[in-house]
C-alpha cells in the first residue's frame, strides 16, 4: 500500500500543473502573437497623430507689391522702343571713346577725309538699332517712295534713300530725336574696341553691303541683313549699305559716315568722313537718329 499511496498523494499535484501548463501555453503565446501587432500600431499612431503636416502655420497674408520710392530709371534700360515711329533703340553706355583713326593706321599720315585719333567723353544716348526704313520714313512723309531706287520694287525694310542732310534733321525732330554728332556715331559703330570696322580691323566683305557681289546684294540691301556685321553694342550696318548723315555745325558742309553699297573698303572705315553739301540727295545716303538718356 506504501507506493500506492504515495502516487495517490501525487496525483491531485499532477492534475494541477497539468492544468496549469494547459491554461498558461496558449496565454503565453497570445501575449507573443499580439506583442508585434501592438508595436506596429502604436508606431503608426504615433506617426499618424503627428504627421510632418500636421503643424501647419497659418498662410501668410497676402500684401501688395512693394512701391518704389524712386521712379526706375530707364535711361539705364539696353533697349528702348521710341514711341513714335516706333523703331528699336540700343543704348550707349557713358564714357571715355576713341574717334578718328588710329595711329597705327595713319603711319602719321593723315589723309583728308580723317581725323586723327583722340578719346572723348560722351555722355549716355541711344541710337537706332538700323537706319531707317522706308516704311519708318512714310509715317513721317506719306507721299516719299523708294521705287525709283529699287528698279520699280517695293522694300519698305530697305533703308530711306535719297534723302538730304534736312530732311534727315526733320524726321528725327518729328520723332522726338535728332542726328548723332560724328563722335557719337563713331562710339556707335566702335563701342569700347579701336577697331576699323565694326567687327574688327581686317574687313570681310560678307559683314557689310559694300561694293562688289560677294556680299550677295548689287544694290540696297533690307537693313539688318548682315547680322555679322553689327558693332560690339548690336547697332546694325554702321558699315555699308547705306551712306548716314551726321550732325555738324557746319550749315553748308555736312558729313555722312559709314560707306554705302557702291562704296570701297577705305570708304567704309569707321573714321572716314565724306564732306557733301547738306542739300545733296543721292540714292546712296540715308541715316539714323539718337536720343538722349533719360529723355
Amino acid at each position: 500500500h506504501g507506493p500506492e499511496k504515495t502516487l495517490r498523494l501525487f496525483i491531485p499535484f499532477i492534475l494541477i500543473f497539468i492544468w496549469v501548463s494547459a491554461c498558461g501555453t496558449p496565454t503565453k503565446k497570445h501575449r507573443k502573437r499580439y506583442a508585434k501587432q501592438d508595436q506596429s500600431e502604436r508606431y503608426y499612431k504615433k506617426f499618424q497623430k503627428k504627421p510632418v503636416l500636421a503643424k501647419k502655420k497659418a498662410p501668410p497674408k497676402l500684401q501688395s507689391p512693394p512701391r518704389h520710392t524712386t521712379p526706375v530709371d530707364t535711361s539705364l534700360l539696353p533697349t528702348i522702343l521710341n514711341e513714335k515711329d516706333q523703331t528699336l533703340m540700343i543704348l550707349i553706355n557713358q564714357g571715355k571713346y576713341l574717334v578718328g583713326v588710329k595711329k597705327i593706321e595713319t603711319s602719321e599720315i593723315l589723309r583728308p577725309d580723317e581725323n586723327g585719333s583722340r578719346f572723348v567723353t560722351l555722355s549716355a544716348f541711344y541710337i537706332d538699332r538700323t537706319e531707317i526704313t522706308v516704311e519708318n520714313f512714310q509715317k513721317f512723309q506719306p507721299r516719299y517712295s523708294e521705287k525709283p531706287y529699287t528698279n520699280g520694287k517695293p522694300c519698305p525694310q530697305c533703308p530711306a534713300m535719297g534723302i538730304d542732310w534736312n530732311q534727315a534733321r526733320k524726321y528725327c525732330q518729328w520723332a522726338d530725336k535728332r542726328l548723332p554728332s560724328e563722335e557719337e556715331w563713331e562710339a556707335a559703330a566702335r563701342g569700347n574696341s579701336t577697331f576699323t570696322w565694326p567687327w574688327g580691323n581686317e574687313f570681310r566683305p560678307k559683314h557689310a553691303n559694300t561694293f562688289g557681289k560677294e556680299d550677295g546684294h548689287l544694290s540696297v540691301a533690307p537693313v539688318a541683313s548682315f547680322p555679322a556685321g553689327a558693332s560690339p553694342y548690336g547697332v546694325m550696318d554702321m558699315t555699308g549699305n547705306v551712306w548716314e548723315w551726321v550732325h555738324t555745325k557746319n550749315k553748308d558742309l555736312q558729313i555722312v559716315k559709314g560707306g554705302g553699297w557702291t562704296s570701297y573698303n577705305n570708304q567704309s572705315k569707321i573714321s572716314f568722313r565724306n564732306k557733301v553739301e547738306a542739300k545733296l540727295k543721292n540714292p546712296t545716303f540715308g541715316f539714323r537718329c539718337q536720343r538722349d538718356a533719360g529723355l
